[in-house]
C-alpha cells in the first residue's frame, strides 16, 4: 500500500499547521502525525512507522540532531527517513548536516511544490509498493462493523495497510463505515491474528455488478492506525519470513 506516514516535528503550532498544509495539498495517500517536542516524537515514532519526518533543526527541549541520533540509536526510524527543516542556510549550519551524515535538509521559506518533491525524493511511492505491500496466500480479515463480522480474502499487506476482495451481499452496506479490524494469517505462519485494530477505508472500487444493480464483489483498501508495538512486530515478522526465497 502506498500511504505515506509523516510525522511532522516542531515546537510551533503555526509551523506545523503550515506543514501540514502543504502536505495534503500535495499528496492523495498520506496520513500526518504532529510532535510538539521531541519526547511526544520519540513515544509517536515508537507505536507507528513513519516514512518521513520533518523536523525542526531547534525544537523545545532537544536539538533536532540529538532527536534523530535518539531515534536511530533505537531503530525507530527508516534509514534515511529525516528532513531538517532550518531557517539559517549559512555553510556552516549545511556542514554540520553533512558531519552529522543527514543527507535531507530543506530552508524556510520553501514551496509546497517543494517540499513535496523532497518527500518524493526520500520515500518514493514505487519504492514502497515493491517492498512493503505483500501477497501472503489464505490471510483473511475479518471486519468488524456495527451490526456483523464480515469475512474477507486479503489481497496485499504491509505494516501499514491491507488490501481485501468482499463478496458483497445487500445487508451489509454498513461495513463502510467499519473502523475495526482483525488480521487472521494462515496455519503456516502459526495462525497469528493482529486483534481489533483500529483502520481507516482509503479506498473503494465496484470490480463486478449484480443483475440488479448493485455491488457483487468490492475491493477495498484499508490503513492501520496505531498499531501497537507488539501488533507491528507480528506483522513485520510474517512479512519478513514470507519474503524468505523471493528476494
Amino acid at each position: 500500500m502506498s500511504v505515506r506516514n509523516v510525522l511532522i516535528v516542531h515546537d510551533s503550532k503555526v509551523i506545523r499547521n503550515r506543514l501540514k498544509y502543504y502536505v495534503l495539498t500535495e499528496f492523495d495517500s498520506v496520513a500526518v502525525s504532529e510532535g510538539a517536542s521531541g519526547e511526544e516524537a520519540v513515544q509517536k515514532c515508537k507505536e507507528q512507522r513513519f516514512e518521513v519526518v520533518l523536523c525542526g533543526k531547534e525544537i523545545s527541549g532537544v536539538s533536532g540532531i540529538a532527536l534523530y541520533k535518539k531515534m536511530q540509536a533505537l531503530a525507530i526510524i527508516p534509514e534515511g527517513s529525516f528532513i531538517f527543516l532550518t531557517a539559517t542556510g549559512t555553510p556552516e549550519n549545511i556542514k554540520e548536516f553533512i558531519e552529522q551524515g543527514i543527507a535531507h535538509y530543506m530552508v524556510f521559506p520553501f514551496t509546497a511544490r517543494e517540499l513535496r518533491d523532497k518527500i518524493n525524493l526520500v520515500c518514493d511511492p514505487r519504492r514502497l509498493r515493491i517492498y512493503e505491500r505483500t501477497y501472503i496466500p489464505d490471510t483473511k480479515v475479518i471486519i468488524h462493523s456495527k451490526y456483523e463480522d464480515i469475512d474477507a480474502d486479503v489481497v496485499n499487506l504491509s505494516a501499514n495497510g491491507v488490501s481485501c476482495d468482499v463478496v458483497y451481499s445487500n445487508d451489509q452496506h454498513h461495513f463502510f463505515g467499519s473502523t475495526r479490524i482483525t488480521i487472521q494469517f494462515p496455519a503456516e505462519y502459526n495462525s497469528v491474528r493482529v486483534e481489533n485494530v483500529a483502520c481507516k477505508i482509503l479506498r473503494l472500487h465496484i470490480m463486478t455488478w449484480k443483475n440488479d444493480g448493485t455491488p457483487e464483489h468490492v475491493h477495498a483498501a484499508w490503513q492501520l492506525l496505531g498499531l501497537s508495538a507488539q501488533n507491528r512486530k507480528v506483522i513485520e515478522e510474517v512479512l519478513e519470513e514470507s519474503r524468505k526465497g523471493f528476494g
